[in-house]
């Protein structure tokens, strides 16, 4: 009898530390993010009331909705090195999210690919959010060689 109520205990404590790891689902996710720093495809934003005008955000809404507010060049912000930023321009984009996992999301906007992809939540608190981009197989081992020869770690 004891041992069958420890197992009981002992699940269901499990299964409540399973699902506070779920951090896609959390509802901490669900509000306005405007990027703090990016390197190497790893996006720190910490959370605001509203976007700033000149400063990359997203926005988590319920049904799977997102607001972002990207740059509107046909740049990735982060692929060129020489971007001066008071040339960049932000327009408002309304795209989806889906749960891929308990810590993986995929983003898309239909009209600007900027942030398309898949990312991983590392860090999700009430003030910090962090998104580090999956790669194909492929691209992670151009991505590694390109790490190689420029001594640039991860």
């Amino acid at each position: 009898m004891k041992k069958s109520i420890c197992t009981c205990l002992l699940s269901l404590f499990a299964l409540g530390f399973m699902k506070s790891q779920n951090k896609v689902s959390s509802p901490l996710l669900l509000q306005t993010w405007n990027l703090k720093n990016a390197d190497t495809y790893i996006y720190t934003y910490e959370k605001q009331d509203a976007f700033e005008k000149k400063r990359h955000g997203l926005r988590f809404q319920k049904n799977d909705k997102i607001t972002g507010n990207l740059n509107s060049s046909p740049y990735k912000f982060d692929t060129e090195e020489d971007i001066n930023p008071k040339k960049l321009k932000f327009d408002l984009y309304i795209g989806s999210w889906k749960k891929v996992s308990d810590t993986t999301l995929s983003i898309l906007f239909p009209s600007n690919s900027s942030m398309n992809g898949t990312f991983i939540i590392s860090k999700l608190t009430e003030n910090e959010l962090k998104l580090k981009k999956v790669f194909t197989a492929d691209v992670e081992k151009k991505l590694d060689s390109i790490r190689r020869t420029k001594n640039i770690g991860d």
